[in-house]
């Protein structure tokens, strides 16, 4: 896969601040036309889901390994649940998180907060992107959190660098 300027730029800024959680990546959110390979990876249902109680549940589907998770009531992930369902590309950023960059900002209102935790899905403002967390990491106070994964997280440890996800309502 062909990463764009932007891209190659971003991954440079991140390996210099480590500490930022969220390093943007290039992508256009349109419905991808080539799947990256993804090992056929089942998750463990005997792994309890600790879903919320209330929310949006969602699945997120890469090749054969499908996620659970859930949209908390923030409006920038009732944002992001309105264009659903949708394929996007993702990128793996030093192996904590996946993240893809959307077209366009959706309504930030917050609240911010830094205490990331692996199964987060998070939104990052400055650069209108969207972080899967699935390893320890610190953050940036320019984070919203907009749901988390409910399913097994070690499936993203499997998962190409580069990878079409589909996200749709669960």
């Amino acid at each position: 896969m062909k990463k764009p300027l932007s891209l190659i730029a971003l991954a440079a800024t991140a390996a210099i601040s480590l500490a930022a959680c969220s390093a943007p990546a290039a992508g256009n959110p349109t419905t991808a036309t080539s799947q990256a390979a993804v090992p056929s990876t089942a998750i463990d249902s005997s792994a309890p889901a600790e879903a919320p109680a209330d929310g949006t549940p969602i699945t997120i589907t890469a090749g054969d390994v499908v996620v659970t998770a859930t949209l908390n009531d923030t409006q920038v992930a009732q944002d992001f649940a309105a264009t659903l369902p949708v394929t996007l590309p993702w990128f793996r950023n030093a192996g904590i998180e996946y993240i893809t960059e959307l077209n366009g900002p959706m309504t930030e209102t917050g609240p911010f907060y830094t205490d990331v935790q692996p199964g987060d899905i998070v939104y990052y403002n400055p650069l209108d992107s969207i972080t899967i967390i699935y390893e320890e990491t610190s953050s940036v106070p320019t984070l919203t959190k907009m749901g988390e994964i409910t399913s097994e997280l070690s499936v993203f440890e499997n998962l190409p660098d580069d990878v079409d996800m589909r996200i749709e309502r669960g």
